[in-house]
C-alpha cells in the first residue's frame, strides 16, 4: 500500500480512494523535501499546520472547521503511554459511577477511581442508544444483556453488552440533574422522572451539575494533564468511546468575520459529548486542590520519595541518593 492512500467501502458498498499529500514522495513529512515543502505550504494558513482550515483542506479532517479542538495535542497524548492505560485492578481505589442518560443519543455509565493519593481513573464504560433503561439499570448492576433488534433498522441485529464489572463497589453514583424532571409519561396517566424509574430497578443515582464544560475542560489542561508525562487523570482502553470523544471536543467558533466585532464564545459544541458529560458530572464532585509544594521540596519526606517513585521508569533501580560520609 502507498503510503497516504486508503481505501474503504461505504455502507452502500460503494469503494473510496483516499490520497493524501503524503503519498508523493516530494511531500511526505519526515523527508528533507517534504519538510521543505510542508514549511512552504503551510506558510498560507494562519496557524501553520495546526490551522483548523490546513487540517480540513490538507489533512482531510471533515469536522476541523466545526470549531478549534479543545484539545490539540490529544493524539499525542493518547499515545504517549501514561494517559491511556490497559485496564488493571483498582485495588485499593475507591470507586465511583457517573450516567449521562439518551435514547437516539447515546447514554454513558463511567465507572472511576481514587487512588489513595488523590489521583483519578476512568476504569470503564457502557455507551450506547436505542438502550431502554431497564437494561441500562442491569448492566449497571452488573448483569450482561441482550438488546433486541431495533424495528426502525438503525440497529438491525441484536446487540450484547458486558455488564459493568465493578457492580457494587461504587461508593456513589451521579448523574445528569435533567433526568429528574418529571417528564416522562406513565400508562397509569402519572408522570414520572427517569431518575424514579431507575430507582423502580434498584439503580440509585445522586443530582450532578449542570453546566461546567469550561470549567472541566479548563481543570484538564492546567492541572490533571499540565505534565502529560505525570497525568493526575488517566484513563484505561477499557472506555473507548470516552478516549474517541475527548478527541472530537471543540470550541464554539464563530466566523473571521463575525470574530472582528465579537468576542468568540466561551462554550462547546453540543456533539459527540456523551461520555464527556458522565465524566463532567464526576470531575465536578472533585475540584483540584493545591498540591503541597513545600512538602515536595522537602528531602526524603513523604511527598518527595513519591514524587521519585512517580519518575522511575519500569527496568531501573530506583535510586537510594544515599552518600559515603567523608573522612
Amino acid at each position: 500500500m502507498i503510503p497516504g492512500l486508503s481505501e474503504r467501502l461505504t455502507a452502500g458498498g460503494l469503494p473510496v480512494l483516499r490520497l493524501h499529500y503524503s503519498a508523493s514522495e516530494s511531500k511526505r513529512p519526515g523527508t528533507v523535501d517534504g519538510d521543505k515543502w510542508l514549511a512552504e505550504a503551510c506558510e498560507g494558513y494562519a496557524g501553520g499546520v495546526n490551522s483548523p482550515r490546513w487540517r480540513k483542506e490538507m489533512e482531510i479532517d471533515y469536522g476541523a472547521l466545526s470549531g478549534t479542538k479543545l484539545f490539540p495535542l490529544w493524539a499525542t497524548w493518547r499515545e504517549n503511554g501514561r494517559i491511556v492505560l490497559p485496564p488493571f485492578d483498582p485495588l485499593g481505589y475507591t470507586l465511583y459511577g457517573s450516567y449521562d442518560h439518551g435514547w437516539r443519543h447515546p447514554s454513558c455509565y463511567l465507572v472511576h477511581g481514587m487512588s489513595p493519593d488523590g489521583d483519578l481513573i476512568t476504569l470503564w464504560e457502557f455507551w450506547a442508544a436505542h438502550v431502554p433503561y431497564q437494561l441500562i439499570a442491569n448492566i449497571i448492576k452488573g448483569e450482561s444483556v441482550r438488546v433486541p433488534a431495533c424495528g426502525a433498522g438503525c440497529h438491525p441485529e441484536a446487540r450484547e453488552f458486558q455488564g459493568n464489572p465493578y457492580a457494587g463497589r461504587e461508593r456513589w453514583r451521579v448523574a445528569d440533574p435533567s433526568i429528574w424532571a418529571e417528564d416522562k409519561p406513565q400508562s397509569d396517566g402519572t408522570m414520572k422522572s427517569t431518575a424514579r424509574l431507575f430507582r423502580g430497578e434498584q439503580v440509585f443515582f445522586i443530582p450532578g451539575e449542570a453546566g461546567g464544560d469550561t470549567t472541566v475542560a479548563e481543570w484538564l489542561i492546567g492541572h490533571y494533564w499540565r505534565d502529560p508525562a505525570l497525568p493526575l487523570y488517566r484513563i484505561t482502553t477499557a472506555c473507548p468511546k470516552l478516549i474517541w470523544e475527548l478527541g472530537q471536543q471543540r470550541h464554539r467558533d464563530v466566523s473571521d468575520a463575525v470574530a472582528m466585532h465579537r468576542a468568540q464564545p466561551e462554550e462547546l459544541v453540543d456533539k459527540d459529548n456523551d461520555a464527556f458529560d458522565a465524566l463532567k458530572y464526576f470531575l465536578l464532585k472533585f475540584p483540584p486542590a493545591p498540591r503541597l509544594a513545600k512538602a515536595d521540596q522537602k528531602a526524603c519526606s513523604f511527598a518527595w520519595w513519591r514524587k521519585v517513585a512517580k519518575e522511575h521508569h519500569p527496568g531501573q533501580p530506583v535510586p537510594s541518593y544515599q552518600r559515603q560520609t567523608i573522612g
